[in-house]
């Protein structure tokens, strides 16, 4: 190896560690909260001063980490030899049986960083997901770096470890199998394709190896580990049928060789693929058992079917709720958005439009280097090159590993051999990323989570491209006017996003707004004089040989300008989901609750209930089943508060066995079943029983069956959950709690409340008014405007929908817009009810205003929400019902217990019985 290939190898590691570094300070950035106020951060501290995690299921994470260290396996206890979790999906519990490796690297992390500090689990926890992360950059650097140059590898590395769908759930505080759901699948892909690339048997039989490894410990951190495995058969099984009809002679005659072996040893992509299936699948079966190894197609091919699966059972499925399960969108921000990287839609995922585009022209490019390839013959090209060209083995080896397949032109082939390996390496690479984007691509039409698989293989060819355009640069564009052209395009390209990120987050550099319009057009200026400066050089100064050098950095942070800005805007904006009253209510319950008691809420914080109040919960991000989906929507959405603590108690028993039972007996007739409970659950146990029986025609035993479940004789304490975020969630719960068993369908209904309260302020003739905003939404404001007259002291109310200069918006007839028609008024001032009537036969909604000394808030609501047990309970503090009973409160958070149960630790005079 020569001092030349030392040195390049020193610098494409020098080029690594700086992004790898970069990519995770960007990532650490997150802890400082920078966008919340300075004075309101330790709102969203625990007590150690570490901000709460981001994202719910960090929760769940850590506590099987700890269950882990603490007991030696995921739960908290051994059921039937399988892992337990007791504190979900309560009464029964579920299976703890999860992929370990988020467990695994964590505790290894938190043993190895315990030999030098004394460091929490937790933060240990909180910052390991920006350790692992920016590791992706390593294997996307050396792909793309063995195909083209630095400059590719480089863009690469930046475009996928910052690719916003992944950056977005691997900063600092976000603790899931994310952060390996791209770094394996790179190192996956790498050494799969250098155990076929490799001339020497012994690199390939350790690269065969390598990906094995990786195989199996990417089976041990995500399911979808299987996707991969079958990209690569589909990958291998076309680019062989191709191989074979273009005629590239991937597998040797047998004739040629001695023996078998030897045969079997030359075949580069024969015995790399049997040798890791053999040897994977063996690896595989001992580490997740060799039934769900057979069971892994179909599980695969069940993957393609989760937005048919969502709307096809008889109950709601609340994956059709989730977020990042919601088919993407292609673009999101219009013209000015095709520019941007954020989450929002596909190609704003991987870099925006200018990306997309590099992608698909290097796909092109491929394909056209085969076409002409194909008809490449031996015409001028020779076995050997001439005598006097002729290089010594070790130099002509080397001199092949130079020459990367984008950089080479077909003028370079000189022998059949580089014939040959131009077309293997061209096709492979075809193949691979047409494979790979095609099947990512199809995987996106499942939610919008799989961005990140399809990001992996487009942020590789976004390398390739710029890889390819640096060299099209360096060796084709020799007109000043080109290259200048080339700048400028470039220079606007990469500031655009410096422009967005300023106009922002100007208040964390502590500017003003007009500077952060000016500082942009002074890079400007500045990229682009510069760039004049060494192009055309100026009095005296020659043109600088570094003119196409400054190009290419122009066009290569051109490209990557958006990832890198978009993922600084996603550090800089990280609020924790949680903060401190939420924790501190799960400290009360863990305090001052009896040990039995459960937790009943809406899913989301489910995790979060159960590591901080040690409680079980009937629902959380991994119980998400049709029936306690429906159950528990039921009871916030009903206006029976009686029914509603029914449901919990029958959940907290018994959890899903009633209404399954009931389903077994009805046929499956789902509806009737819940209509049987509705009907049955406020009753006392023996009329419940008569009522199966007489109404519904269930046999003795089998209303015997029902009524243990859903009237026990010990019923277990529940507490309610009340907080301020399920009011934007109510479109959802509202959803499930209203399911239509015939249509399978639904309606969600909703809450609008006031952004801040407003003050009456004097508008002459003896008036008062308040405007509170209750939603603003495309420069549309919508109001409620409380009017006070001193003269009769009457107070009254109704919405309004204005522009914010306050003009009212119209329709086209010129009619008053208003969406928000009022059905129903009530009006609460100082703790007593003035007003309750029906305002508008036709409207849709209630409005419920209250005042305290002449400061209001309001709430408009759909009106089937109006007497709803949530409304009774978090918006009325219980007022109308006698169910359940406040036993907490704090900023956004009520805790409620069923009325008459002992719940709270030494409390005497309730009962626990139903009968």
């Amino acid at each position: 190896m020569d001092k030349s290939k030392i040195m390049s190898i020193l610098k494409s590691v020098a080029i690594i560690l700086v992004i790898v570094c970069f990519v995770a300070f960007l990532r650490f950035q997150a802890a400082d909260l920078s966008v919340i106020p300075a004075d309101q951060q330790s709102y969203y501290k625990d007590a150690s001063g570490l901000p709460y995690f981001t994202e719910m299921d960090s929760y769940y994470n850590l506590r099987m980490t700890e269950n882990f260290l603490e007991y030696g396996h995921m739960g908290d206890t051994i059921k039937n030899g399988t892992p337990w979790d007791t504190l979900s999906y309560a009464p029964e519990g579920r299976s703890a049986e999860y992929k370990p490796m988020i467990v695994y690297v964590t505790a290894f992390l938190y043993y190895i960083s315990n030999i030098f500090s004394d460091v929490s689990l937790k933060e240990v926890a909180f910052f390991v997901s920006a350790i692992v992360a920016p590791l992706a950059a390593i294997p996307a650097f050396i792909i793309v770096r063995r195909l083209t140059n630095n400059y590719g590898g480089a863009t690469a590395a930046l475009i996928v470890a910052l690719a916003p769908n992944y950056f977005a759930h691997t900063f600092a505080g976000f603790f899931d199998t994310d952060m390996f759901n791209v770094v394996l699948p790179l190192f996956l892909v790498l050494f799969f394709i250098e155990s076929i690339r490799s001339s020497k048997l012994a690199y390939r039989i350790v690269y065969i190896l390598l990906t094995i490894i990786t195989m199996v410990l990417f089976s041990l951190a995500w399911d979808g580990y299987v996707f991969y495995i079958g990209m690569l058969v589909i990958f291998m099984i076309v680019y062989l049928l191709l191989g074979f009809i273009l005629k590239l002679d991937l597998i040797k005659p047998r004739k040629n060789y001695s023996n078998l072996l030897s045969w079997f040893t030359d075949q580069k992509e024969i015995f790399s693929i049997v040798l890791i299936a053999i040897i994977g699948f063996i690896g595989l079966g001992l580490t997740n058992g060799f039934d769900s190894i057979i069971q892994a197609p179909m599980n695969l091919l069940g993957a393609t079917q989760i937005q048919s699966a969502a709307n096809a059972a008889a109950y709601p499925n609340v994956f059709i709720s989730v977020a990042e399960l919601q088919i993407p969108s292609l673009l999101t921000g219009g013209i000015s958005g095709a520019f941007s990287a954020n989450s929002g839609g596909i190609i704003n995922g991987v870099g925006g439009i200018v990306a997309i585009f590099g992608a698909f022209f290097i796909l092109i490019l491929f394909a056209q280097r085969l076409w002409k390839l194909r008809s490449f013959n031996a015409r001028g090209v020779n076995k050997k090159p001439p005598k006097g060209q002729r290089k010594a083995t070790s130099k002509l080896k080397e001199s092949k590993s130079r020459d990367s397949l984008i950089e080479s032109t077909l003028s370079d082939i000189k022998t059949i051999e580089d014939v040959n390996r131009n077309k293997r390496e061209t096709l492979l690479y075809l193949v691979l990323f047409s494979v790979w984007i095609f099947l990512s691509a199809v995987a996106v039409t499942q939610g919008s989570r799989f961005i990140m698989v399809l990001m992996i293989p487009l942020g590789l060819c976004v390398g390739l491209f710029v890889g390819y355009a640096v060299v099209y640069i360096k060796n084709k564009i020799d007109s000043k006017s080109k290259l200048m052209a080339i700048a400028i395009i470039g220079t606007f390209l990469i500031v655009y996003p410096i422009f967005q990120t300023f106009s922002v987050f100007y208040p964390l550099f502590n500017i003003s707004s007009t500077l952060a319009f000016i500082i942009p057009i002074i890079i400007v200026f500045a990229l682009i004089g510069i760039s004049a400066l060494l192009i055309y050089g100026f009095k005296g100064f020659k043109s600088s040989k570094f003119a196409k050098t400054a190009v290419m950095l122009i066009l290569m942070f051109a490209i990557v300008s958006p990832t890198v800005f978009g993922a600084y805007q996603v550090s800089e904006s990280v609020v924790p989901s949680t903060s401190d009253p939420m924790w501190d209510s799960m400290l009360w319950v863990k305090a001052n609750t009896t040990n039995d008691t459960t937790l009943a809420s809406w899913w989301d914080f489910g995790y979060l209930f159960e590591i901080a109040s040690e409680r079980p919960t009937l629902f959380d991000g991994g119980s998400q089943t049709g029936i306690r989906a429906f159950w528990t929507g039921k009871a916030m959405t009903t206006n029976d508060t009686e029914l509603s603590a029914a449901i919990f108690e029958m959940l907290a028993f018994s959890g899903d066995k009633a209404t399954e039972l009931l389903d077994n007996y009805t046929g499956n007739n789902s509806q009737k079943s819940v209509e049987i409970l509705e009907n049955t659950l406020t009753l006392p146990k023996e009329e419940a029983k008569t009522t199966m029986i007489n109404s519904y025609n269930l046999t003795s035993d089998q209303a015997d069956n029902v009524v243990n479940l859903t009237h026990p004789d010990e019923p277990v304490p529940v507490i309610f959950v009340a907080s301020s975020d399920m009011l934007q969630k109510a479109g959802w719960w509202t959803y499930f709690g209203n399911w239509d068993f015939n249509s399978k369908s639904s309606t969600g209904y909703q809450y609008l409340i006031a952004q801040q309260p407003a003050k009456l302020e004097d508008i002459g003739n003896g008036l008062y008014q308040a405007n509170i905003t209750n939603l603003e939404e495309n420069g549309i404001l919508f109001k409620t405007v409380v009017t006070k007259s001193i003269d009769n002291n009457t107070t009254n109310a109704t919405t309004a929908a204005v522009f914010e200069n306050g003009t009212p918006v119209k329709t086209q007839d010129n009619t008053t817009f208003n969406p928000f028609t009022v059905n129903r008024l009530v009006i609460i001032e100082d703790n007593m009810l003035v007003q309750n009537e029906t305002v508008n036969e036709s409207g849709n909604y209630t409005l419920l205003v209250m005042g305290d000394n002449g400061t209001y808030t309001s709430v408009i609501m759909s009106k089937e929400l109006e007497n709803a047990m949530f409304t009774k309970l978090f918006i009325l503090g219980g007022f109308g019902q006698n169910s359940f009973e406040m036993v907490h409160m704090d900023d956004g958070i009520s805790l409620w217990k069923i009325s008459g149960y002992n719940t709270l630790r030494n409390e005497t005079g309730s009962t626990n019985s139903s009968n």
